[in-house]
């Protein structure tokens, strides 16, 4: 009988993890995923890790991007951490990036939020501000990518040393970043 009791004990406590962590995907916007977590939530603990310190995560209150940029972000500081590559991003461009790209995704979840209701999208300006959603969504995904670009730099110069592309890239993200927050 206590062998059937621990393993009832254990079973709960597997599927409120699951269930945990399946509402975690949820609130980030990855439904499918949320779905599947929670009977394979030991799968999915690698995708999961805290952001470094200085690359601040996702608080209550993120949009829909927000496990893809702490996935970039941590992508793009393992990147730097390279050999021939280290030192080419400094902290403060790197924070920066962080802190631009999370408040636009926490702005862009605000959004998403209020559309939710119908009163909202009915309202006299209702198209302007699914029309002004888009617009700052596709610039984060354009930062995204920008990013996915950067580390492909990053891979050239520790092949070639031509440091160029990489400050070429850093000022374009500093552009679409500047764009987001006009958006904003």
């Amino acid at each position: 009988m206590t062998s059937t009791m621990v393993v009832l004990l254990a079973v709960a406590i597997y599927l409120a993890i699951g269930v945990t962590s399946a509402l975690r995907f949820h609130r980030d916007g990855h439904s499918a995923t949320a779905a599947a977590a929670v009977f394979t939530w030991p799968l999915l603990l690698e995708g999961a890790e805290a952001p470094p310190e200085d690359l601040p995560g996702a608080g209550p209150r993120s949009g829909p991007y927000a496990s893809d940029i702490r996935k970039h972000l941590v992508d793009l500081r393992t990147a730097l951490d390279e050999p021939g590559v280290e030192g080419l991003v400094s902290p403060e461009d790197l924070a920066a990036i962080s802190r631009a790209l999370h408040a636009a995704d926490a702005r862009v979840g605000t959004v998403d939020r209020m559309l939710t209701d119908p009163a909202i999208r009915q309202a006299e300006q209702g198209a302007r501000l699914v029309s002004a959603r888009q617009t700052a969504a596709a610039e984060v995904e354009a930062v995204l990518k920008g990013l996915v670009q950067l580390r492909v730099q990053l891979g050239l110069v520790a092949l070639v040393g031509e440091t160029a592309p990489v400050q070429d890239r850093l000022r374009e993200l500093s552009a679409r970043l500047g764009a987001i927050d006009e958006v904003g």
